[in-house]
């Protein structure tokens, strides 16, 4: 009886969170450029190494990048290394090429790279999802613990980070926040930053007042321990839902961390493991199976793992395709099913 409330708690989040997300902000022109053809590369034969792209060390992609490299490294005959870049906007390229395999993206991200939209200039249209990842991957805006800046208004004619560069996602979801707040780009003073960990020390330095970032990375650690940090929490109600679901993305409850002390609502969002057409069904079941046998292991690596659960790895509302080989496995672990089917179809019309 537990575990059946549990998994309905979950599939309500999950309707919340990936129920909405493409109706608005993934267009149907979008859908249509998604390529849905099968797996390109179709040895058995599994390669002696594999690389999985992240953002840079302290973030929580890198975190998760890692977890994941060292357990398949120790239950496969895989060595897998992580190489963290400023984004996926800087890794996309080595993915379509085949020099790295795997990378961490978020649900919005993968959606833009896939079609070529949003900070895309070229469609990729080889990405595909692996595993549905954490659920929820959190962010807001953060601010230094003391400082005036207590609710939308106060943000109004402060510094805060900009562009991002190679993780320009950051931007977008930045300006979800903002929007939520009710906060105009043109309210702010905008200060350029190439890349996300360098905006976050900027808080605590005192170089700006505020930048968007992920919740419960390392990175904020850091900069927690230079001066104390603070995120904003964000109304929690029917006209955010409705801004947040353009992005793939909720209103939901954070829990305490580096930054975060009271009651505190912020934006959650899915991030997913995403590989390629290019690498095999055979590679793609074995580390998943590698992972799915081990999660117990992966959850005492990093407090994100709690989330990478089994029952959100096959999410129903995955705006690109899923890998061939992740759909055997999933249909055969019994967590693939006439949805997720109905879904594939949805996408790939």
């Amino acid at each position: 009886m537990v575990r059946k409330n549990k998994l309905r708690l979950i599939s309500a989040a999950m309707a919340l969170a990936f129920g909405f997300a493409p109706l608005r902000y993934f267009r149907a022109d979008a859908w249509a450029k998604l390529d849905c053809s099968a797996t390109a590369e179709k040895s058995i034969v599994l390669p002696r190494t594999v690389a999985i792209a992240s953002n840079l060390p302290g973030t929580g992609a890198h975190s998760l990048a890692a977890g994941l490299s060292a357990v398949a490294s120790k239950v496969t005959t895989m060595s897998s290394k992580v190489q963290p870049y400023n984004g996926p906007n800087a890794w996309m390229p080595l993915l379509e090429q085949g020099e790295v395999e795997f990378g961490i993206i978020n649900i919005l991200d993968a959606n833009m790279a896939a079609t070529g939209t949003g900070n895309y200039k070229k469609a990729y249209p080889m990405i595909r999802v692996v595993a549905g990842g954490v659920f929820p991957f959190t962010g807001s805006i953060m601010v230094r613990d003391k400082a005036e800046i207590k609710s939308a208004a106060d943000l109004k004619g402060k510094r805060m980070a900009w562009d991002f560069g190679g993780h320009a996602i950051t931007q977008i979801w930045q300006q979800a926040a903002l929007e939520v707040l009710g906060v105009k780009a043109s309210d702010i003073q905008q200060v350029r930053f190439s890349n996300l960990n360098d905006a976050i020390r900027a808080v605590p330095e005192g170089k700006i007042d505020a930048t968007f970032a992920a919740i419960g990375i390392g990175i904020n650690e850091e900069a927690n321990a230079m001066e104390p940090i603070r995120f904003l929490s964000l109304p929690d109600n029917a006209a955010s839902n409705k801004i947040l679901a353009k992005y793939g993305a909720a209103v939901v409850k954070q829990e305490p961390t580096a930054g975060i002390r009271t009651d505190t609502r912020v934006i959650g969002y899915p991030l997913h493991l995403a590989s390629s057409t290019k690498v095999s069904d055979k590679t793609v079941a074995t580390l998943l199976k590698a992972w799915w046998d081990n999660i117990g292991e992966l959850q005492t690596i990093h407090p994100q793992f709690k989330k990478w659960t089994k029952e959100v790895q096959a999410i129903t509302n995955f705006t690109v395709p899923y890998h061939d080989g992740a759909v055997k496995f999933y249909r055969d672990a019994g967590v693939w099913g006439a949805k997720h089917d109905a879904r594939t179809r949805e996408i790939c019309s």
